[in-house]
């Protein structure tokens, strides 16, 4: 487990989800803010289904990997980010994802996520990772333009764009 600091200097870990946060993931997703949620999922959710939490718990931890960052301990551990991603099926990429707790945005800790998630991925042996968002979502496109991602061009008619980073030449 790795320990971080906000940019406003609160203190919170870093660690690989593991089965066993099934109740913490889907309190974080459900005390998501509805915009936050939206953004996240590209679609209007109130509660994640059991199945839906199952398949974000249940990684293998090379092709689909998932960081949490916790405050907390034991019983009282709570999710504050998640930053994840996902092999593509039949290629040598990858898809990540990242959401922050609302009152935990804009602090640093989705850009400290993700610089881990993108190591880790490179570690792994991928290619490239990407993701894709919708494209009204500025704080995830300043964070994309913030580490460097190349950004598609948004035409005005499509409602996501894709940011990728290349991981090896």
């Amino acid at each position: 487990m790795d320990r971080a600091r906000t940019t406003d200097g609160l203190d919170y870990r870093i660690r690989p989800i593991t089965a066993a946060d099934a109740a913490r993931e889907r309190e974080f997703i459900v005390n998501l803010s509805p915009e936050s949620r939206h953004a996240r999922f590209m679609y209007a959710m109130r509660e994640p289904s059991p199945d839906l939490v199952h398949r974000l718990v249940e990684v293998d931890g090379v092709r689909h990997r998932a960081l949490v960052a916790v405050i907390g301990s034991g019983e009282q551990e709570r999710i504050i980010g998640v930053a994840r991603y996902g092999a593509d099926e039949h290629g040598p990429d990858c898809e990540f994802a990242v959401a922050v707790a609302d009152d935990w945005q804009c602090r640093g800790v989705g850009t400290t996520l993700v610089r881990r998630l993108f190591a880790d991925a490179a570690r792994a042996g991928f290619g490239a990772i990407y993701g894709t968002m919708l494209a009204d979502n500025a704080r995830m496109l300043d964070l994309a333009n913030h580490l460097g991602l190349e950004v598609e061009p948004w035409d005005g008619r499509q409602s996501t764009v894709r940011a990728v980073r290349r991981l090896r030449q």
